[in-house]
C-alpha cells in the first residue's frame, strides 16, 4: 500500500509504501538528511516533525499519510580547499598540440589514422570516435589539425586550437572539495566545496560501508557521482566553459570513499583481513563513472596503500614530499579514520586507526560538523567560558576542534582529572538556554568524554606503535604535520594536553592543510608525479594495528589524559 507524505518546508508531495522508514522516503526525495550512525537510531540526529510530533526519522515508520516538517536547512560548513605544497615544474601528461599530417603518398596505402599517429609520435591504439570524422577533417584543413593528447592516447582532433581544462577531486568522508585548472598553463581556475552527500548514509566509513553491505553500493555510489558530476558543471559555468572542454580529472580518497566511488563492493574492508579490493591507480573513461566531461575525457584515480590507508594519503605524500625529508616526520590526517605515515630518507611506514566520527562533532551530544552556529575554540577564564563560534552567532553546538580545547580546559582547571572524570556533576555546561541558539543549554556529558577518549587513544597509540616500527623514541620526531580540515583548526597546545599527539611533540606540530587536494592538482599538472604516487604508495610499510600484539595494551593506556600539577 502506497501513502502520500507531504514535505512541508519543500512544498512537495513524494510517494512511500507502508512500513517504509522516513529516513528512507528523505533519501528517495533527494533531501540528503543528516544521519551520522547510518539511520540505526543511535545519533538522534535525523530528528523531524511528523504530524506536529518530534521523532527520529529512521525509527518512525509510513502507516498513512503524515505532513513532515524535515526541519533541514542548509549549513555553511568550514570547507577546507587550501593547502601546502611542494613546488613542481608544470609539465602535464595532457597536451593539445598543432600538427600537420602529409597526405598519403600516390601509389601507397597508409591509413589517416597511421599517418596521424606518427606526425604526433604517439603509439596509442584507434579510438573510434575521434576517428569517425577525421578524413573530411584533415580535407577541410589541409592536413594541419590540433590534437588533445593524453600520454600516447588520441582524446580528440579539431580544427581550430581546442580550450583544455583539468578537474581535481579531494572526496573526504564529510566533505567534497574540487579544483578546475587551466591545462596549458596550470593555473588554477575556480574551487568548489560541498558536503559529502554519502553522510547520509553514515558519518564514517564504518557505517557507510555496513550500508552498502546491506543495500549494496548503487546509493551510495550514485550519489557521489552525481554530486562530483554537479561540481563539475558548476565550477564550468563558473569559468565560462563548456563542460566538455574538461578532459581530465583526478580523484584521491581514503580507501572505502575510493572504492564506493568506483562502485566496488566493500566486503573486504570490515571483515578480516581488512585488504582492498583494488590498490593500484587506475586511468579510466571518465564517462563510466557518470561524468559528463569531454567524451573521450580520463579519470585518474591515485592508488591506495592499504585497507584503511587510501588515495588520499598518497596524494598528501606527493603534496608534503615527505619521502625526501632528511629528518624523521611523522605525517597525519585525523578524521574519522586517522591515517598517518612516519619517515624519513625515503623509508616510510603507514597505518590507520578508527577514531571514530568524535573528531567531527558526530557521536557527541551537543556535537556537529564545523559549520555557522559550531564553537570551534574556546578557553576557560575567570569562572566562565569564552569561545569562538563559526559565523559569530549564538552557539548551536560544538565541533571538534572546540572538543578539545573544552577538554584541555578542563584538565588545566582541574575541572576533570585524567581518568577523564568530572570534578563536578555529570555535565559541563558552555552555553546557557538563553546563550545558545537552539533555546536549549549547551552540555558536555560525561559519556561526550569517554567519545573523546576512545578516539584520541587510538591516533596517539598509532603514534607510538609506528615510532616502535621505525626503531625511534616519539622525541626523534622532528616534525609533525597534521593534513585535513579538522588538523587545521584544531589548537597543537590543547591536542597535547589531552595526550591526542604525546606532549614532547609540542612546538613542532605545523599544519598543512588540503594536502590530499594539492596533491591531485599535483599530478595532473606533472606526469612524473603521477608516477611518483604509483611508486610512494607501493615503497610505503603498512603496520596492520590490529594485528600488532601491543596494540591493546598502547591503546588502553592512551585512554588516560596527561596528569596537570
Amino acid at each position: 500500500m502506497e501513502y502520500h507524505v507531504h514535505l512541508v518546508r519543500e512544498q512537495r508531495t513524494v510517494p512511500a509504501k507502508k512500513g517504509e522508514s522516513l529516513l528512507d522516503v528523505l533519501r528517495e526525495a533527494g533531501l540528503k538528511p543528516d544521519a551520522p550512525c547510518g539511520g540505526r537510531g543511535l545519533c538522534g540526529k535525523c530528528l523531524v516533525k511528523a504530524d506536529g510530533r518530534i521523532v527520529k526519522a529512521c525509527e518512525t515508520k509510513v502507516s498513512g499519510p503524515v505532513e513532515v516538517d524535515t526541519m533541514i536547512r542548509e549549513e555553511e560548513y568550514q570547507i577546507l580547499t587550501k593547502g601546502s605544497a611542494r613546488r613542481a615544474a608544470f609539465a602535464p601528461a595532457l597536451q593539445a598540440v598543432r600538427v600537420t599530417v602529409p597526405p598519403c603518398p600516390a601509389g601507397e596505402s597508409i591509413s589517416d589514422w597511421t599517418r596521424l599517429t606518427k606526425a604526433l609520435e604517439v603509439s596509442g591504439g584507434v579510438s573510434i570516435p575521434v576517428a569517425a570524422n577525421l578524413s573530411p577533417l584533415l580535407k577541410k584543413q589541409e592536413g594541419t589539425v590540433w590534437a588533445v593528447i593524453f600520454e600516447d592516447q588520441i582524446l580528440s582532433v579539431t580544427g581550430e586550437e581546442p580550450a583544455l581544462y583539468m578537474a581535481a577531486f579531494d572526496i573526504g568522508t564529510t566533505t567534497v572539495a574540487a579544483y578546475l585548472m587551466d591545462a596549458k598553463t596550470g593555473k588554477e581556475v575556480c574551487v568548489s566545496s560541498r558536503k559529502n552527500p554519502q553522510s547520509q548514509y553514515g558519518a564514517d566509513v564504518i557505517n557507510r560501508a555496513n550500508y552498502s553491505l546491506s543495500h549494496g553500493t548503487e546509493e551510495v555510489t550514485g550519489c557521489i557521482r552525481k554530486t562530483v558530476d554537479e561540481m563539475l558543471l558548476e565550477m564550468a559555468s563558473e569559468a565560462g566553459i563548456g563542460v566538455e572542454d574538461i578532459y581530465l580529472v583526478s580523484v584521491a580518497g581514503n580507501t572505502c570513499m575510493h572504492h564506493l566511488f568506483l562502485g566496488i563492493a566493500v566486503d573486504s574492508l570490515v571483515h578480516a583481513p581488512y585488504n582492498p579490493v583494488v590498490e593500484e591507480s587506475a586511468i579510466l573513461p571518465a564517462k563510466d563513472c557518470g561524468l559528463h566531461i569531454h567524451p573521450q575525457g580520463q579519470l585518474l584515480m591515485l592508488p591506495n596503500i592499504a585497507g584503511f590507508v587510501g588515495a588520499d594519503t598518497s596524494a598528501c605524500l606527493v603534496a608534503s614530499d615527505l619521502a625526501s625529508q632528511k629528518e624523521w616526520t611523522l605525517l597525519i590526517d585525523i578524521g574519522t579514520n586517522g591515517e598517518m605515515v612516519l619517515g624519513k630518507d625515503g623509508r616510510m611506514a603507514a597505518c590507520s586507526t578508527a577514531a571514530g566520527p568524535a573528531f567531527e562533532g558526530a557521536g557527541i551530544s551537543c556535537g556537529m560538523r564545523g559549520a555557522a552556529g559550531a564553537i570551534s575554540h574556546a578557553e576557560y577564564k575567570d569562572g566562565r567560558w569564552e569561545m569562538d563560534v563559526i559565523g559569530g552567532q549564538k552557539p548551536r553546538g560544538i565541533c571538534g576542534s572546540g572538543l578539545l580545547d573544552v577538554a584541555a580546559q578542563l584538565l588545566i582547571h582541574k575541572k576533570m582529572d585524567s581518568s577523564g572524570k568530572f570534578a563536578e556533576g555529570d555535565a559541563v555546561t558552555l552555553a546557557e538556554a538563553e546563550e545558545s541558539g537552539t533555546g536549549e543549554p549547551i552540555r558536555l556529558l560525561q559519556k561526550d568524554i569517554r567519545e573523546l577518549q576512545l578516539a584520541k587513544a587510538a591516533i596517539a597509540a598509532g603514534i607510538h606503535l609506528l615510532s616502535e616500527k621505525m626503531e625511534i623514541s616519539v622525541t626523534d620526531i622532528s616534525q609533525v604535520w597534521i593534513a585535513g580540515a579538522f588538523g587545521s583548526f584544531l589548537s597543537p597546545d590543547s591536542a597535547c594536553a589531552i595526550g591526542l599527539i604525546p606532549p614532547e611533540l609540542k612546538g613542532r606540530i605545523s599544519a598543512i592543510g588540503n594536502a590530499a587536494g594539492e596533491g591531485a592538482k599535483l599530478v595532473l599538472r606533472n606526469k612524473e608525479l603521477w608516477k611518483e604516487a604509483q611508486k610512494l604508495a607501493g615503497e610505503a610499510e603498512f603496520l596492520e594495528l590490529a594485528a600488532s600484539p601491543d596494540f591493546q595494551d598502547c591503546y588502553v593506556d592512551e585512554l588516560e589524559f596527561p596528569e596537570w600539577e
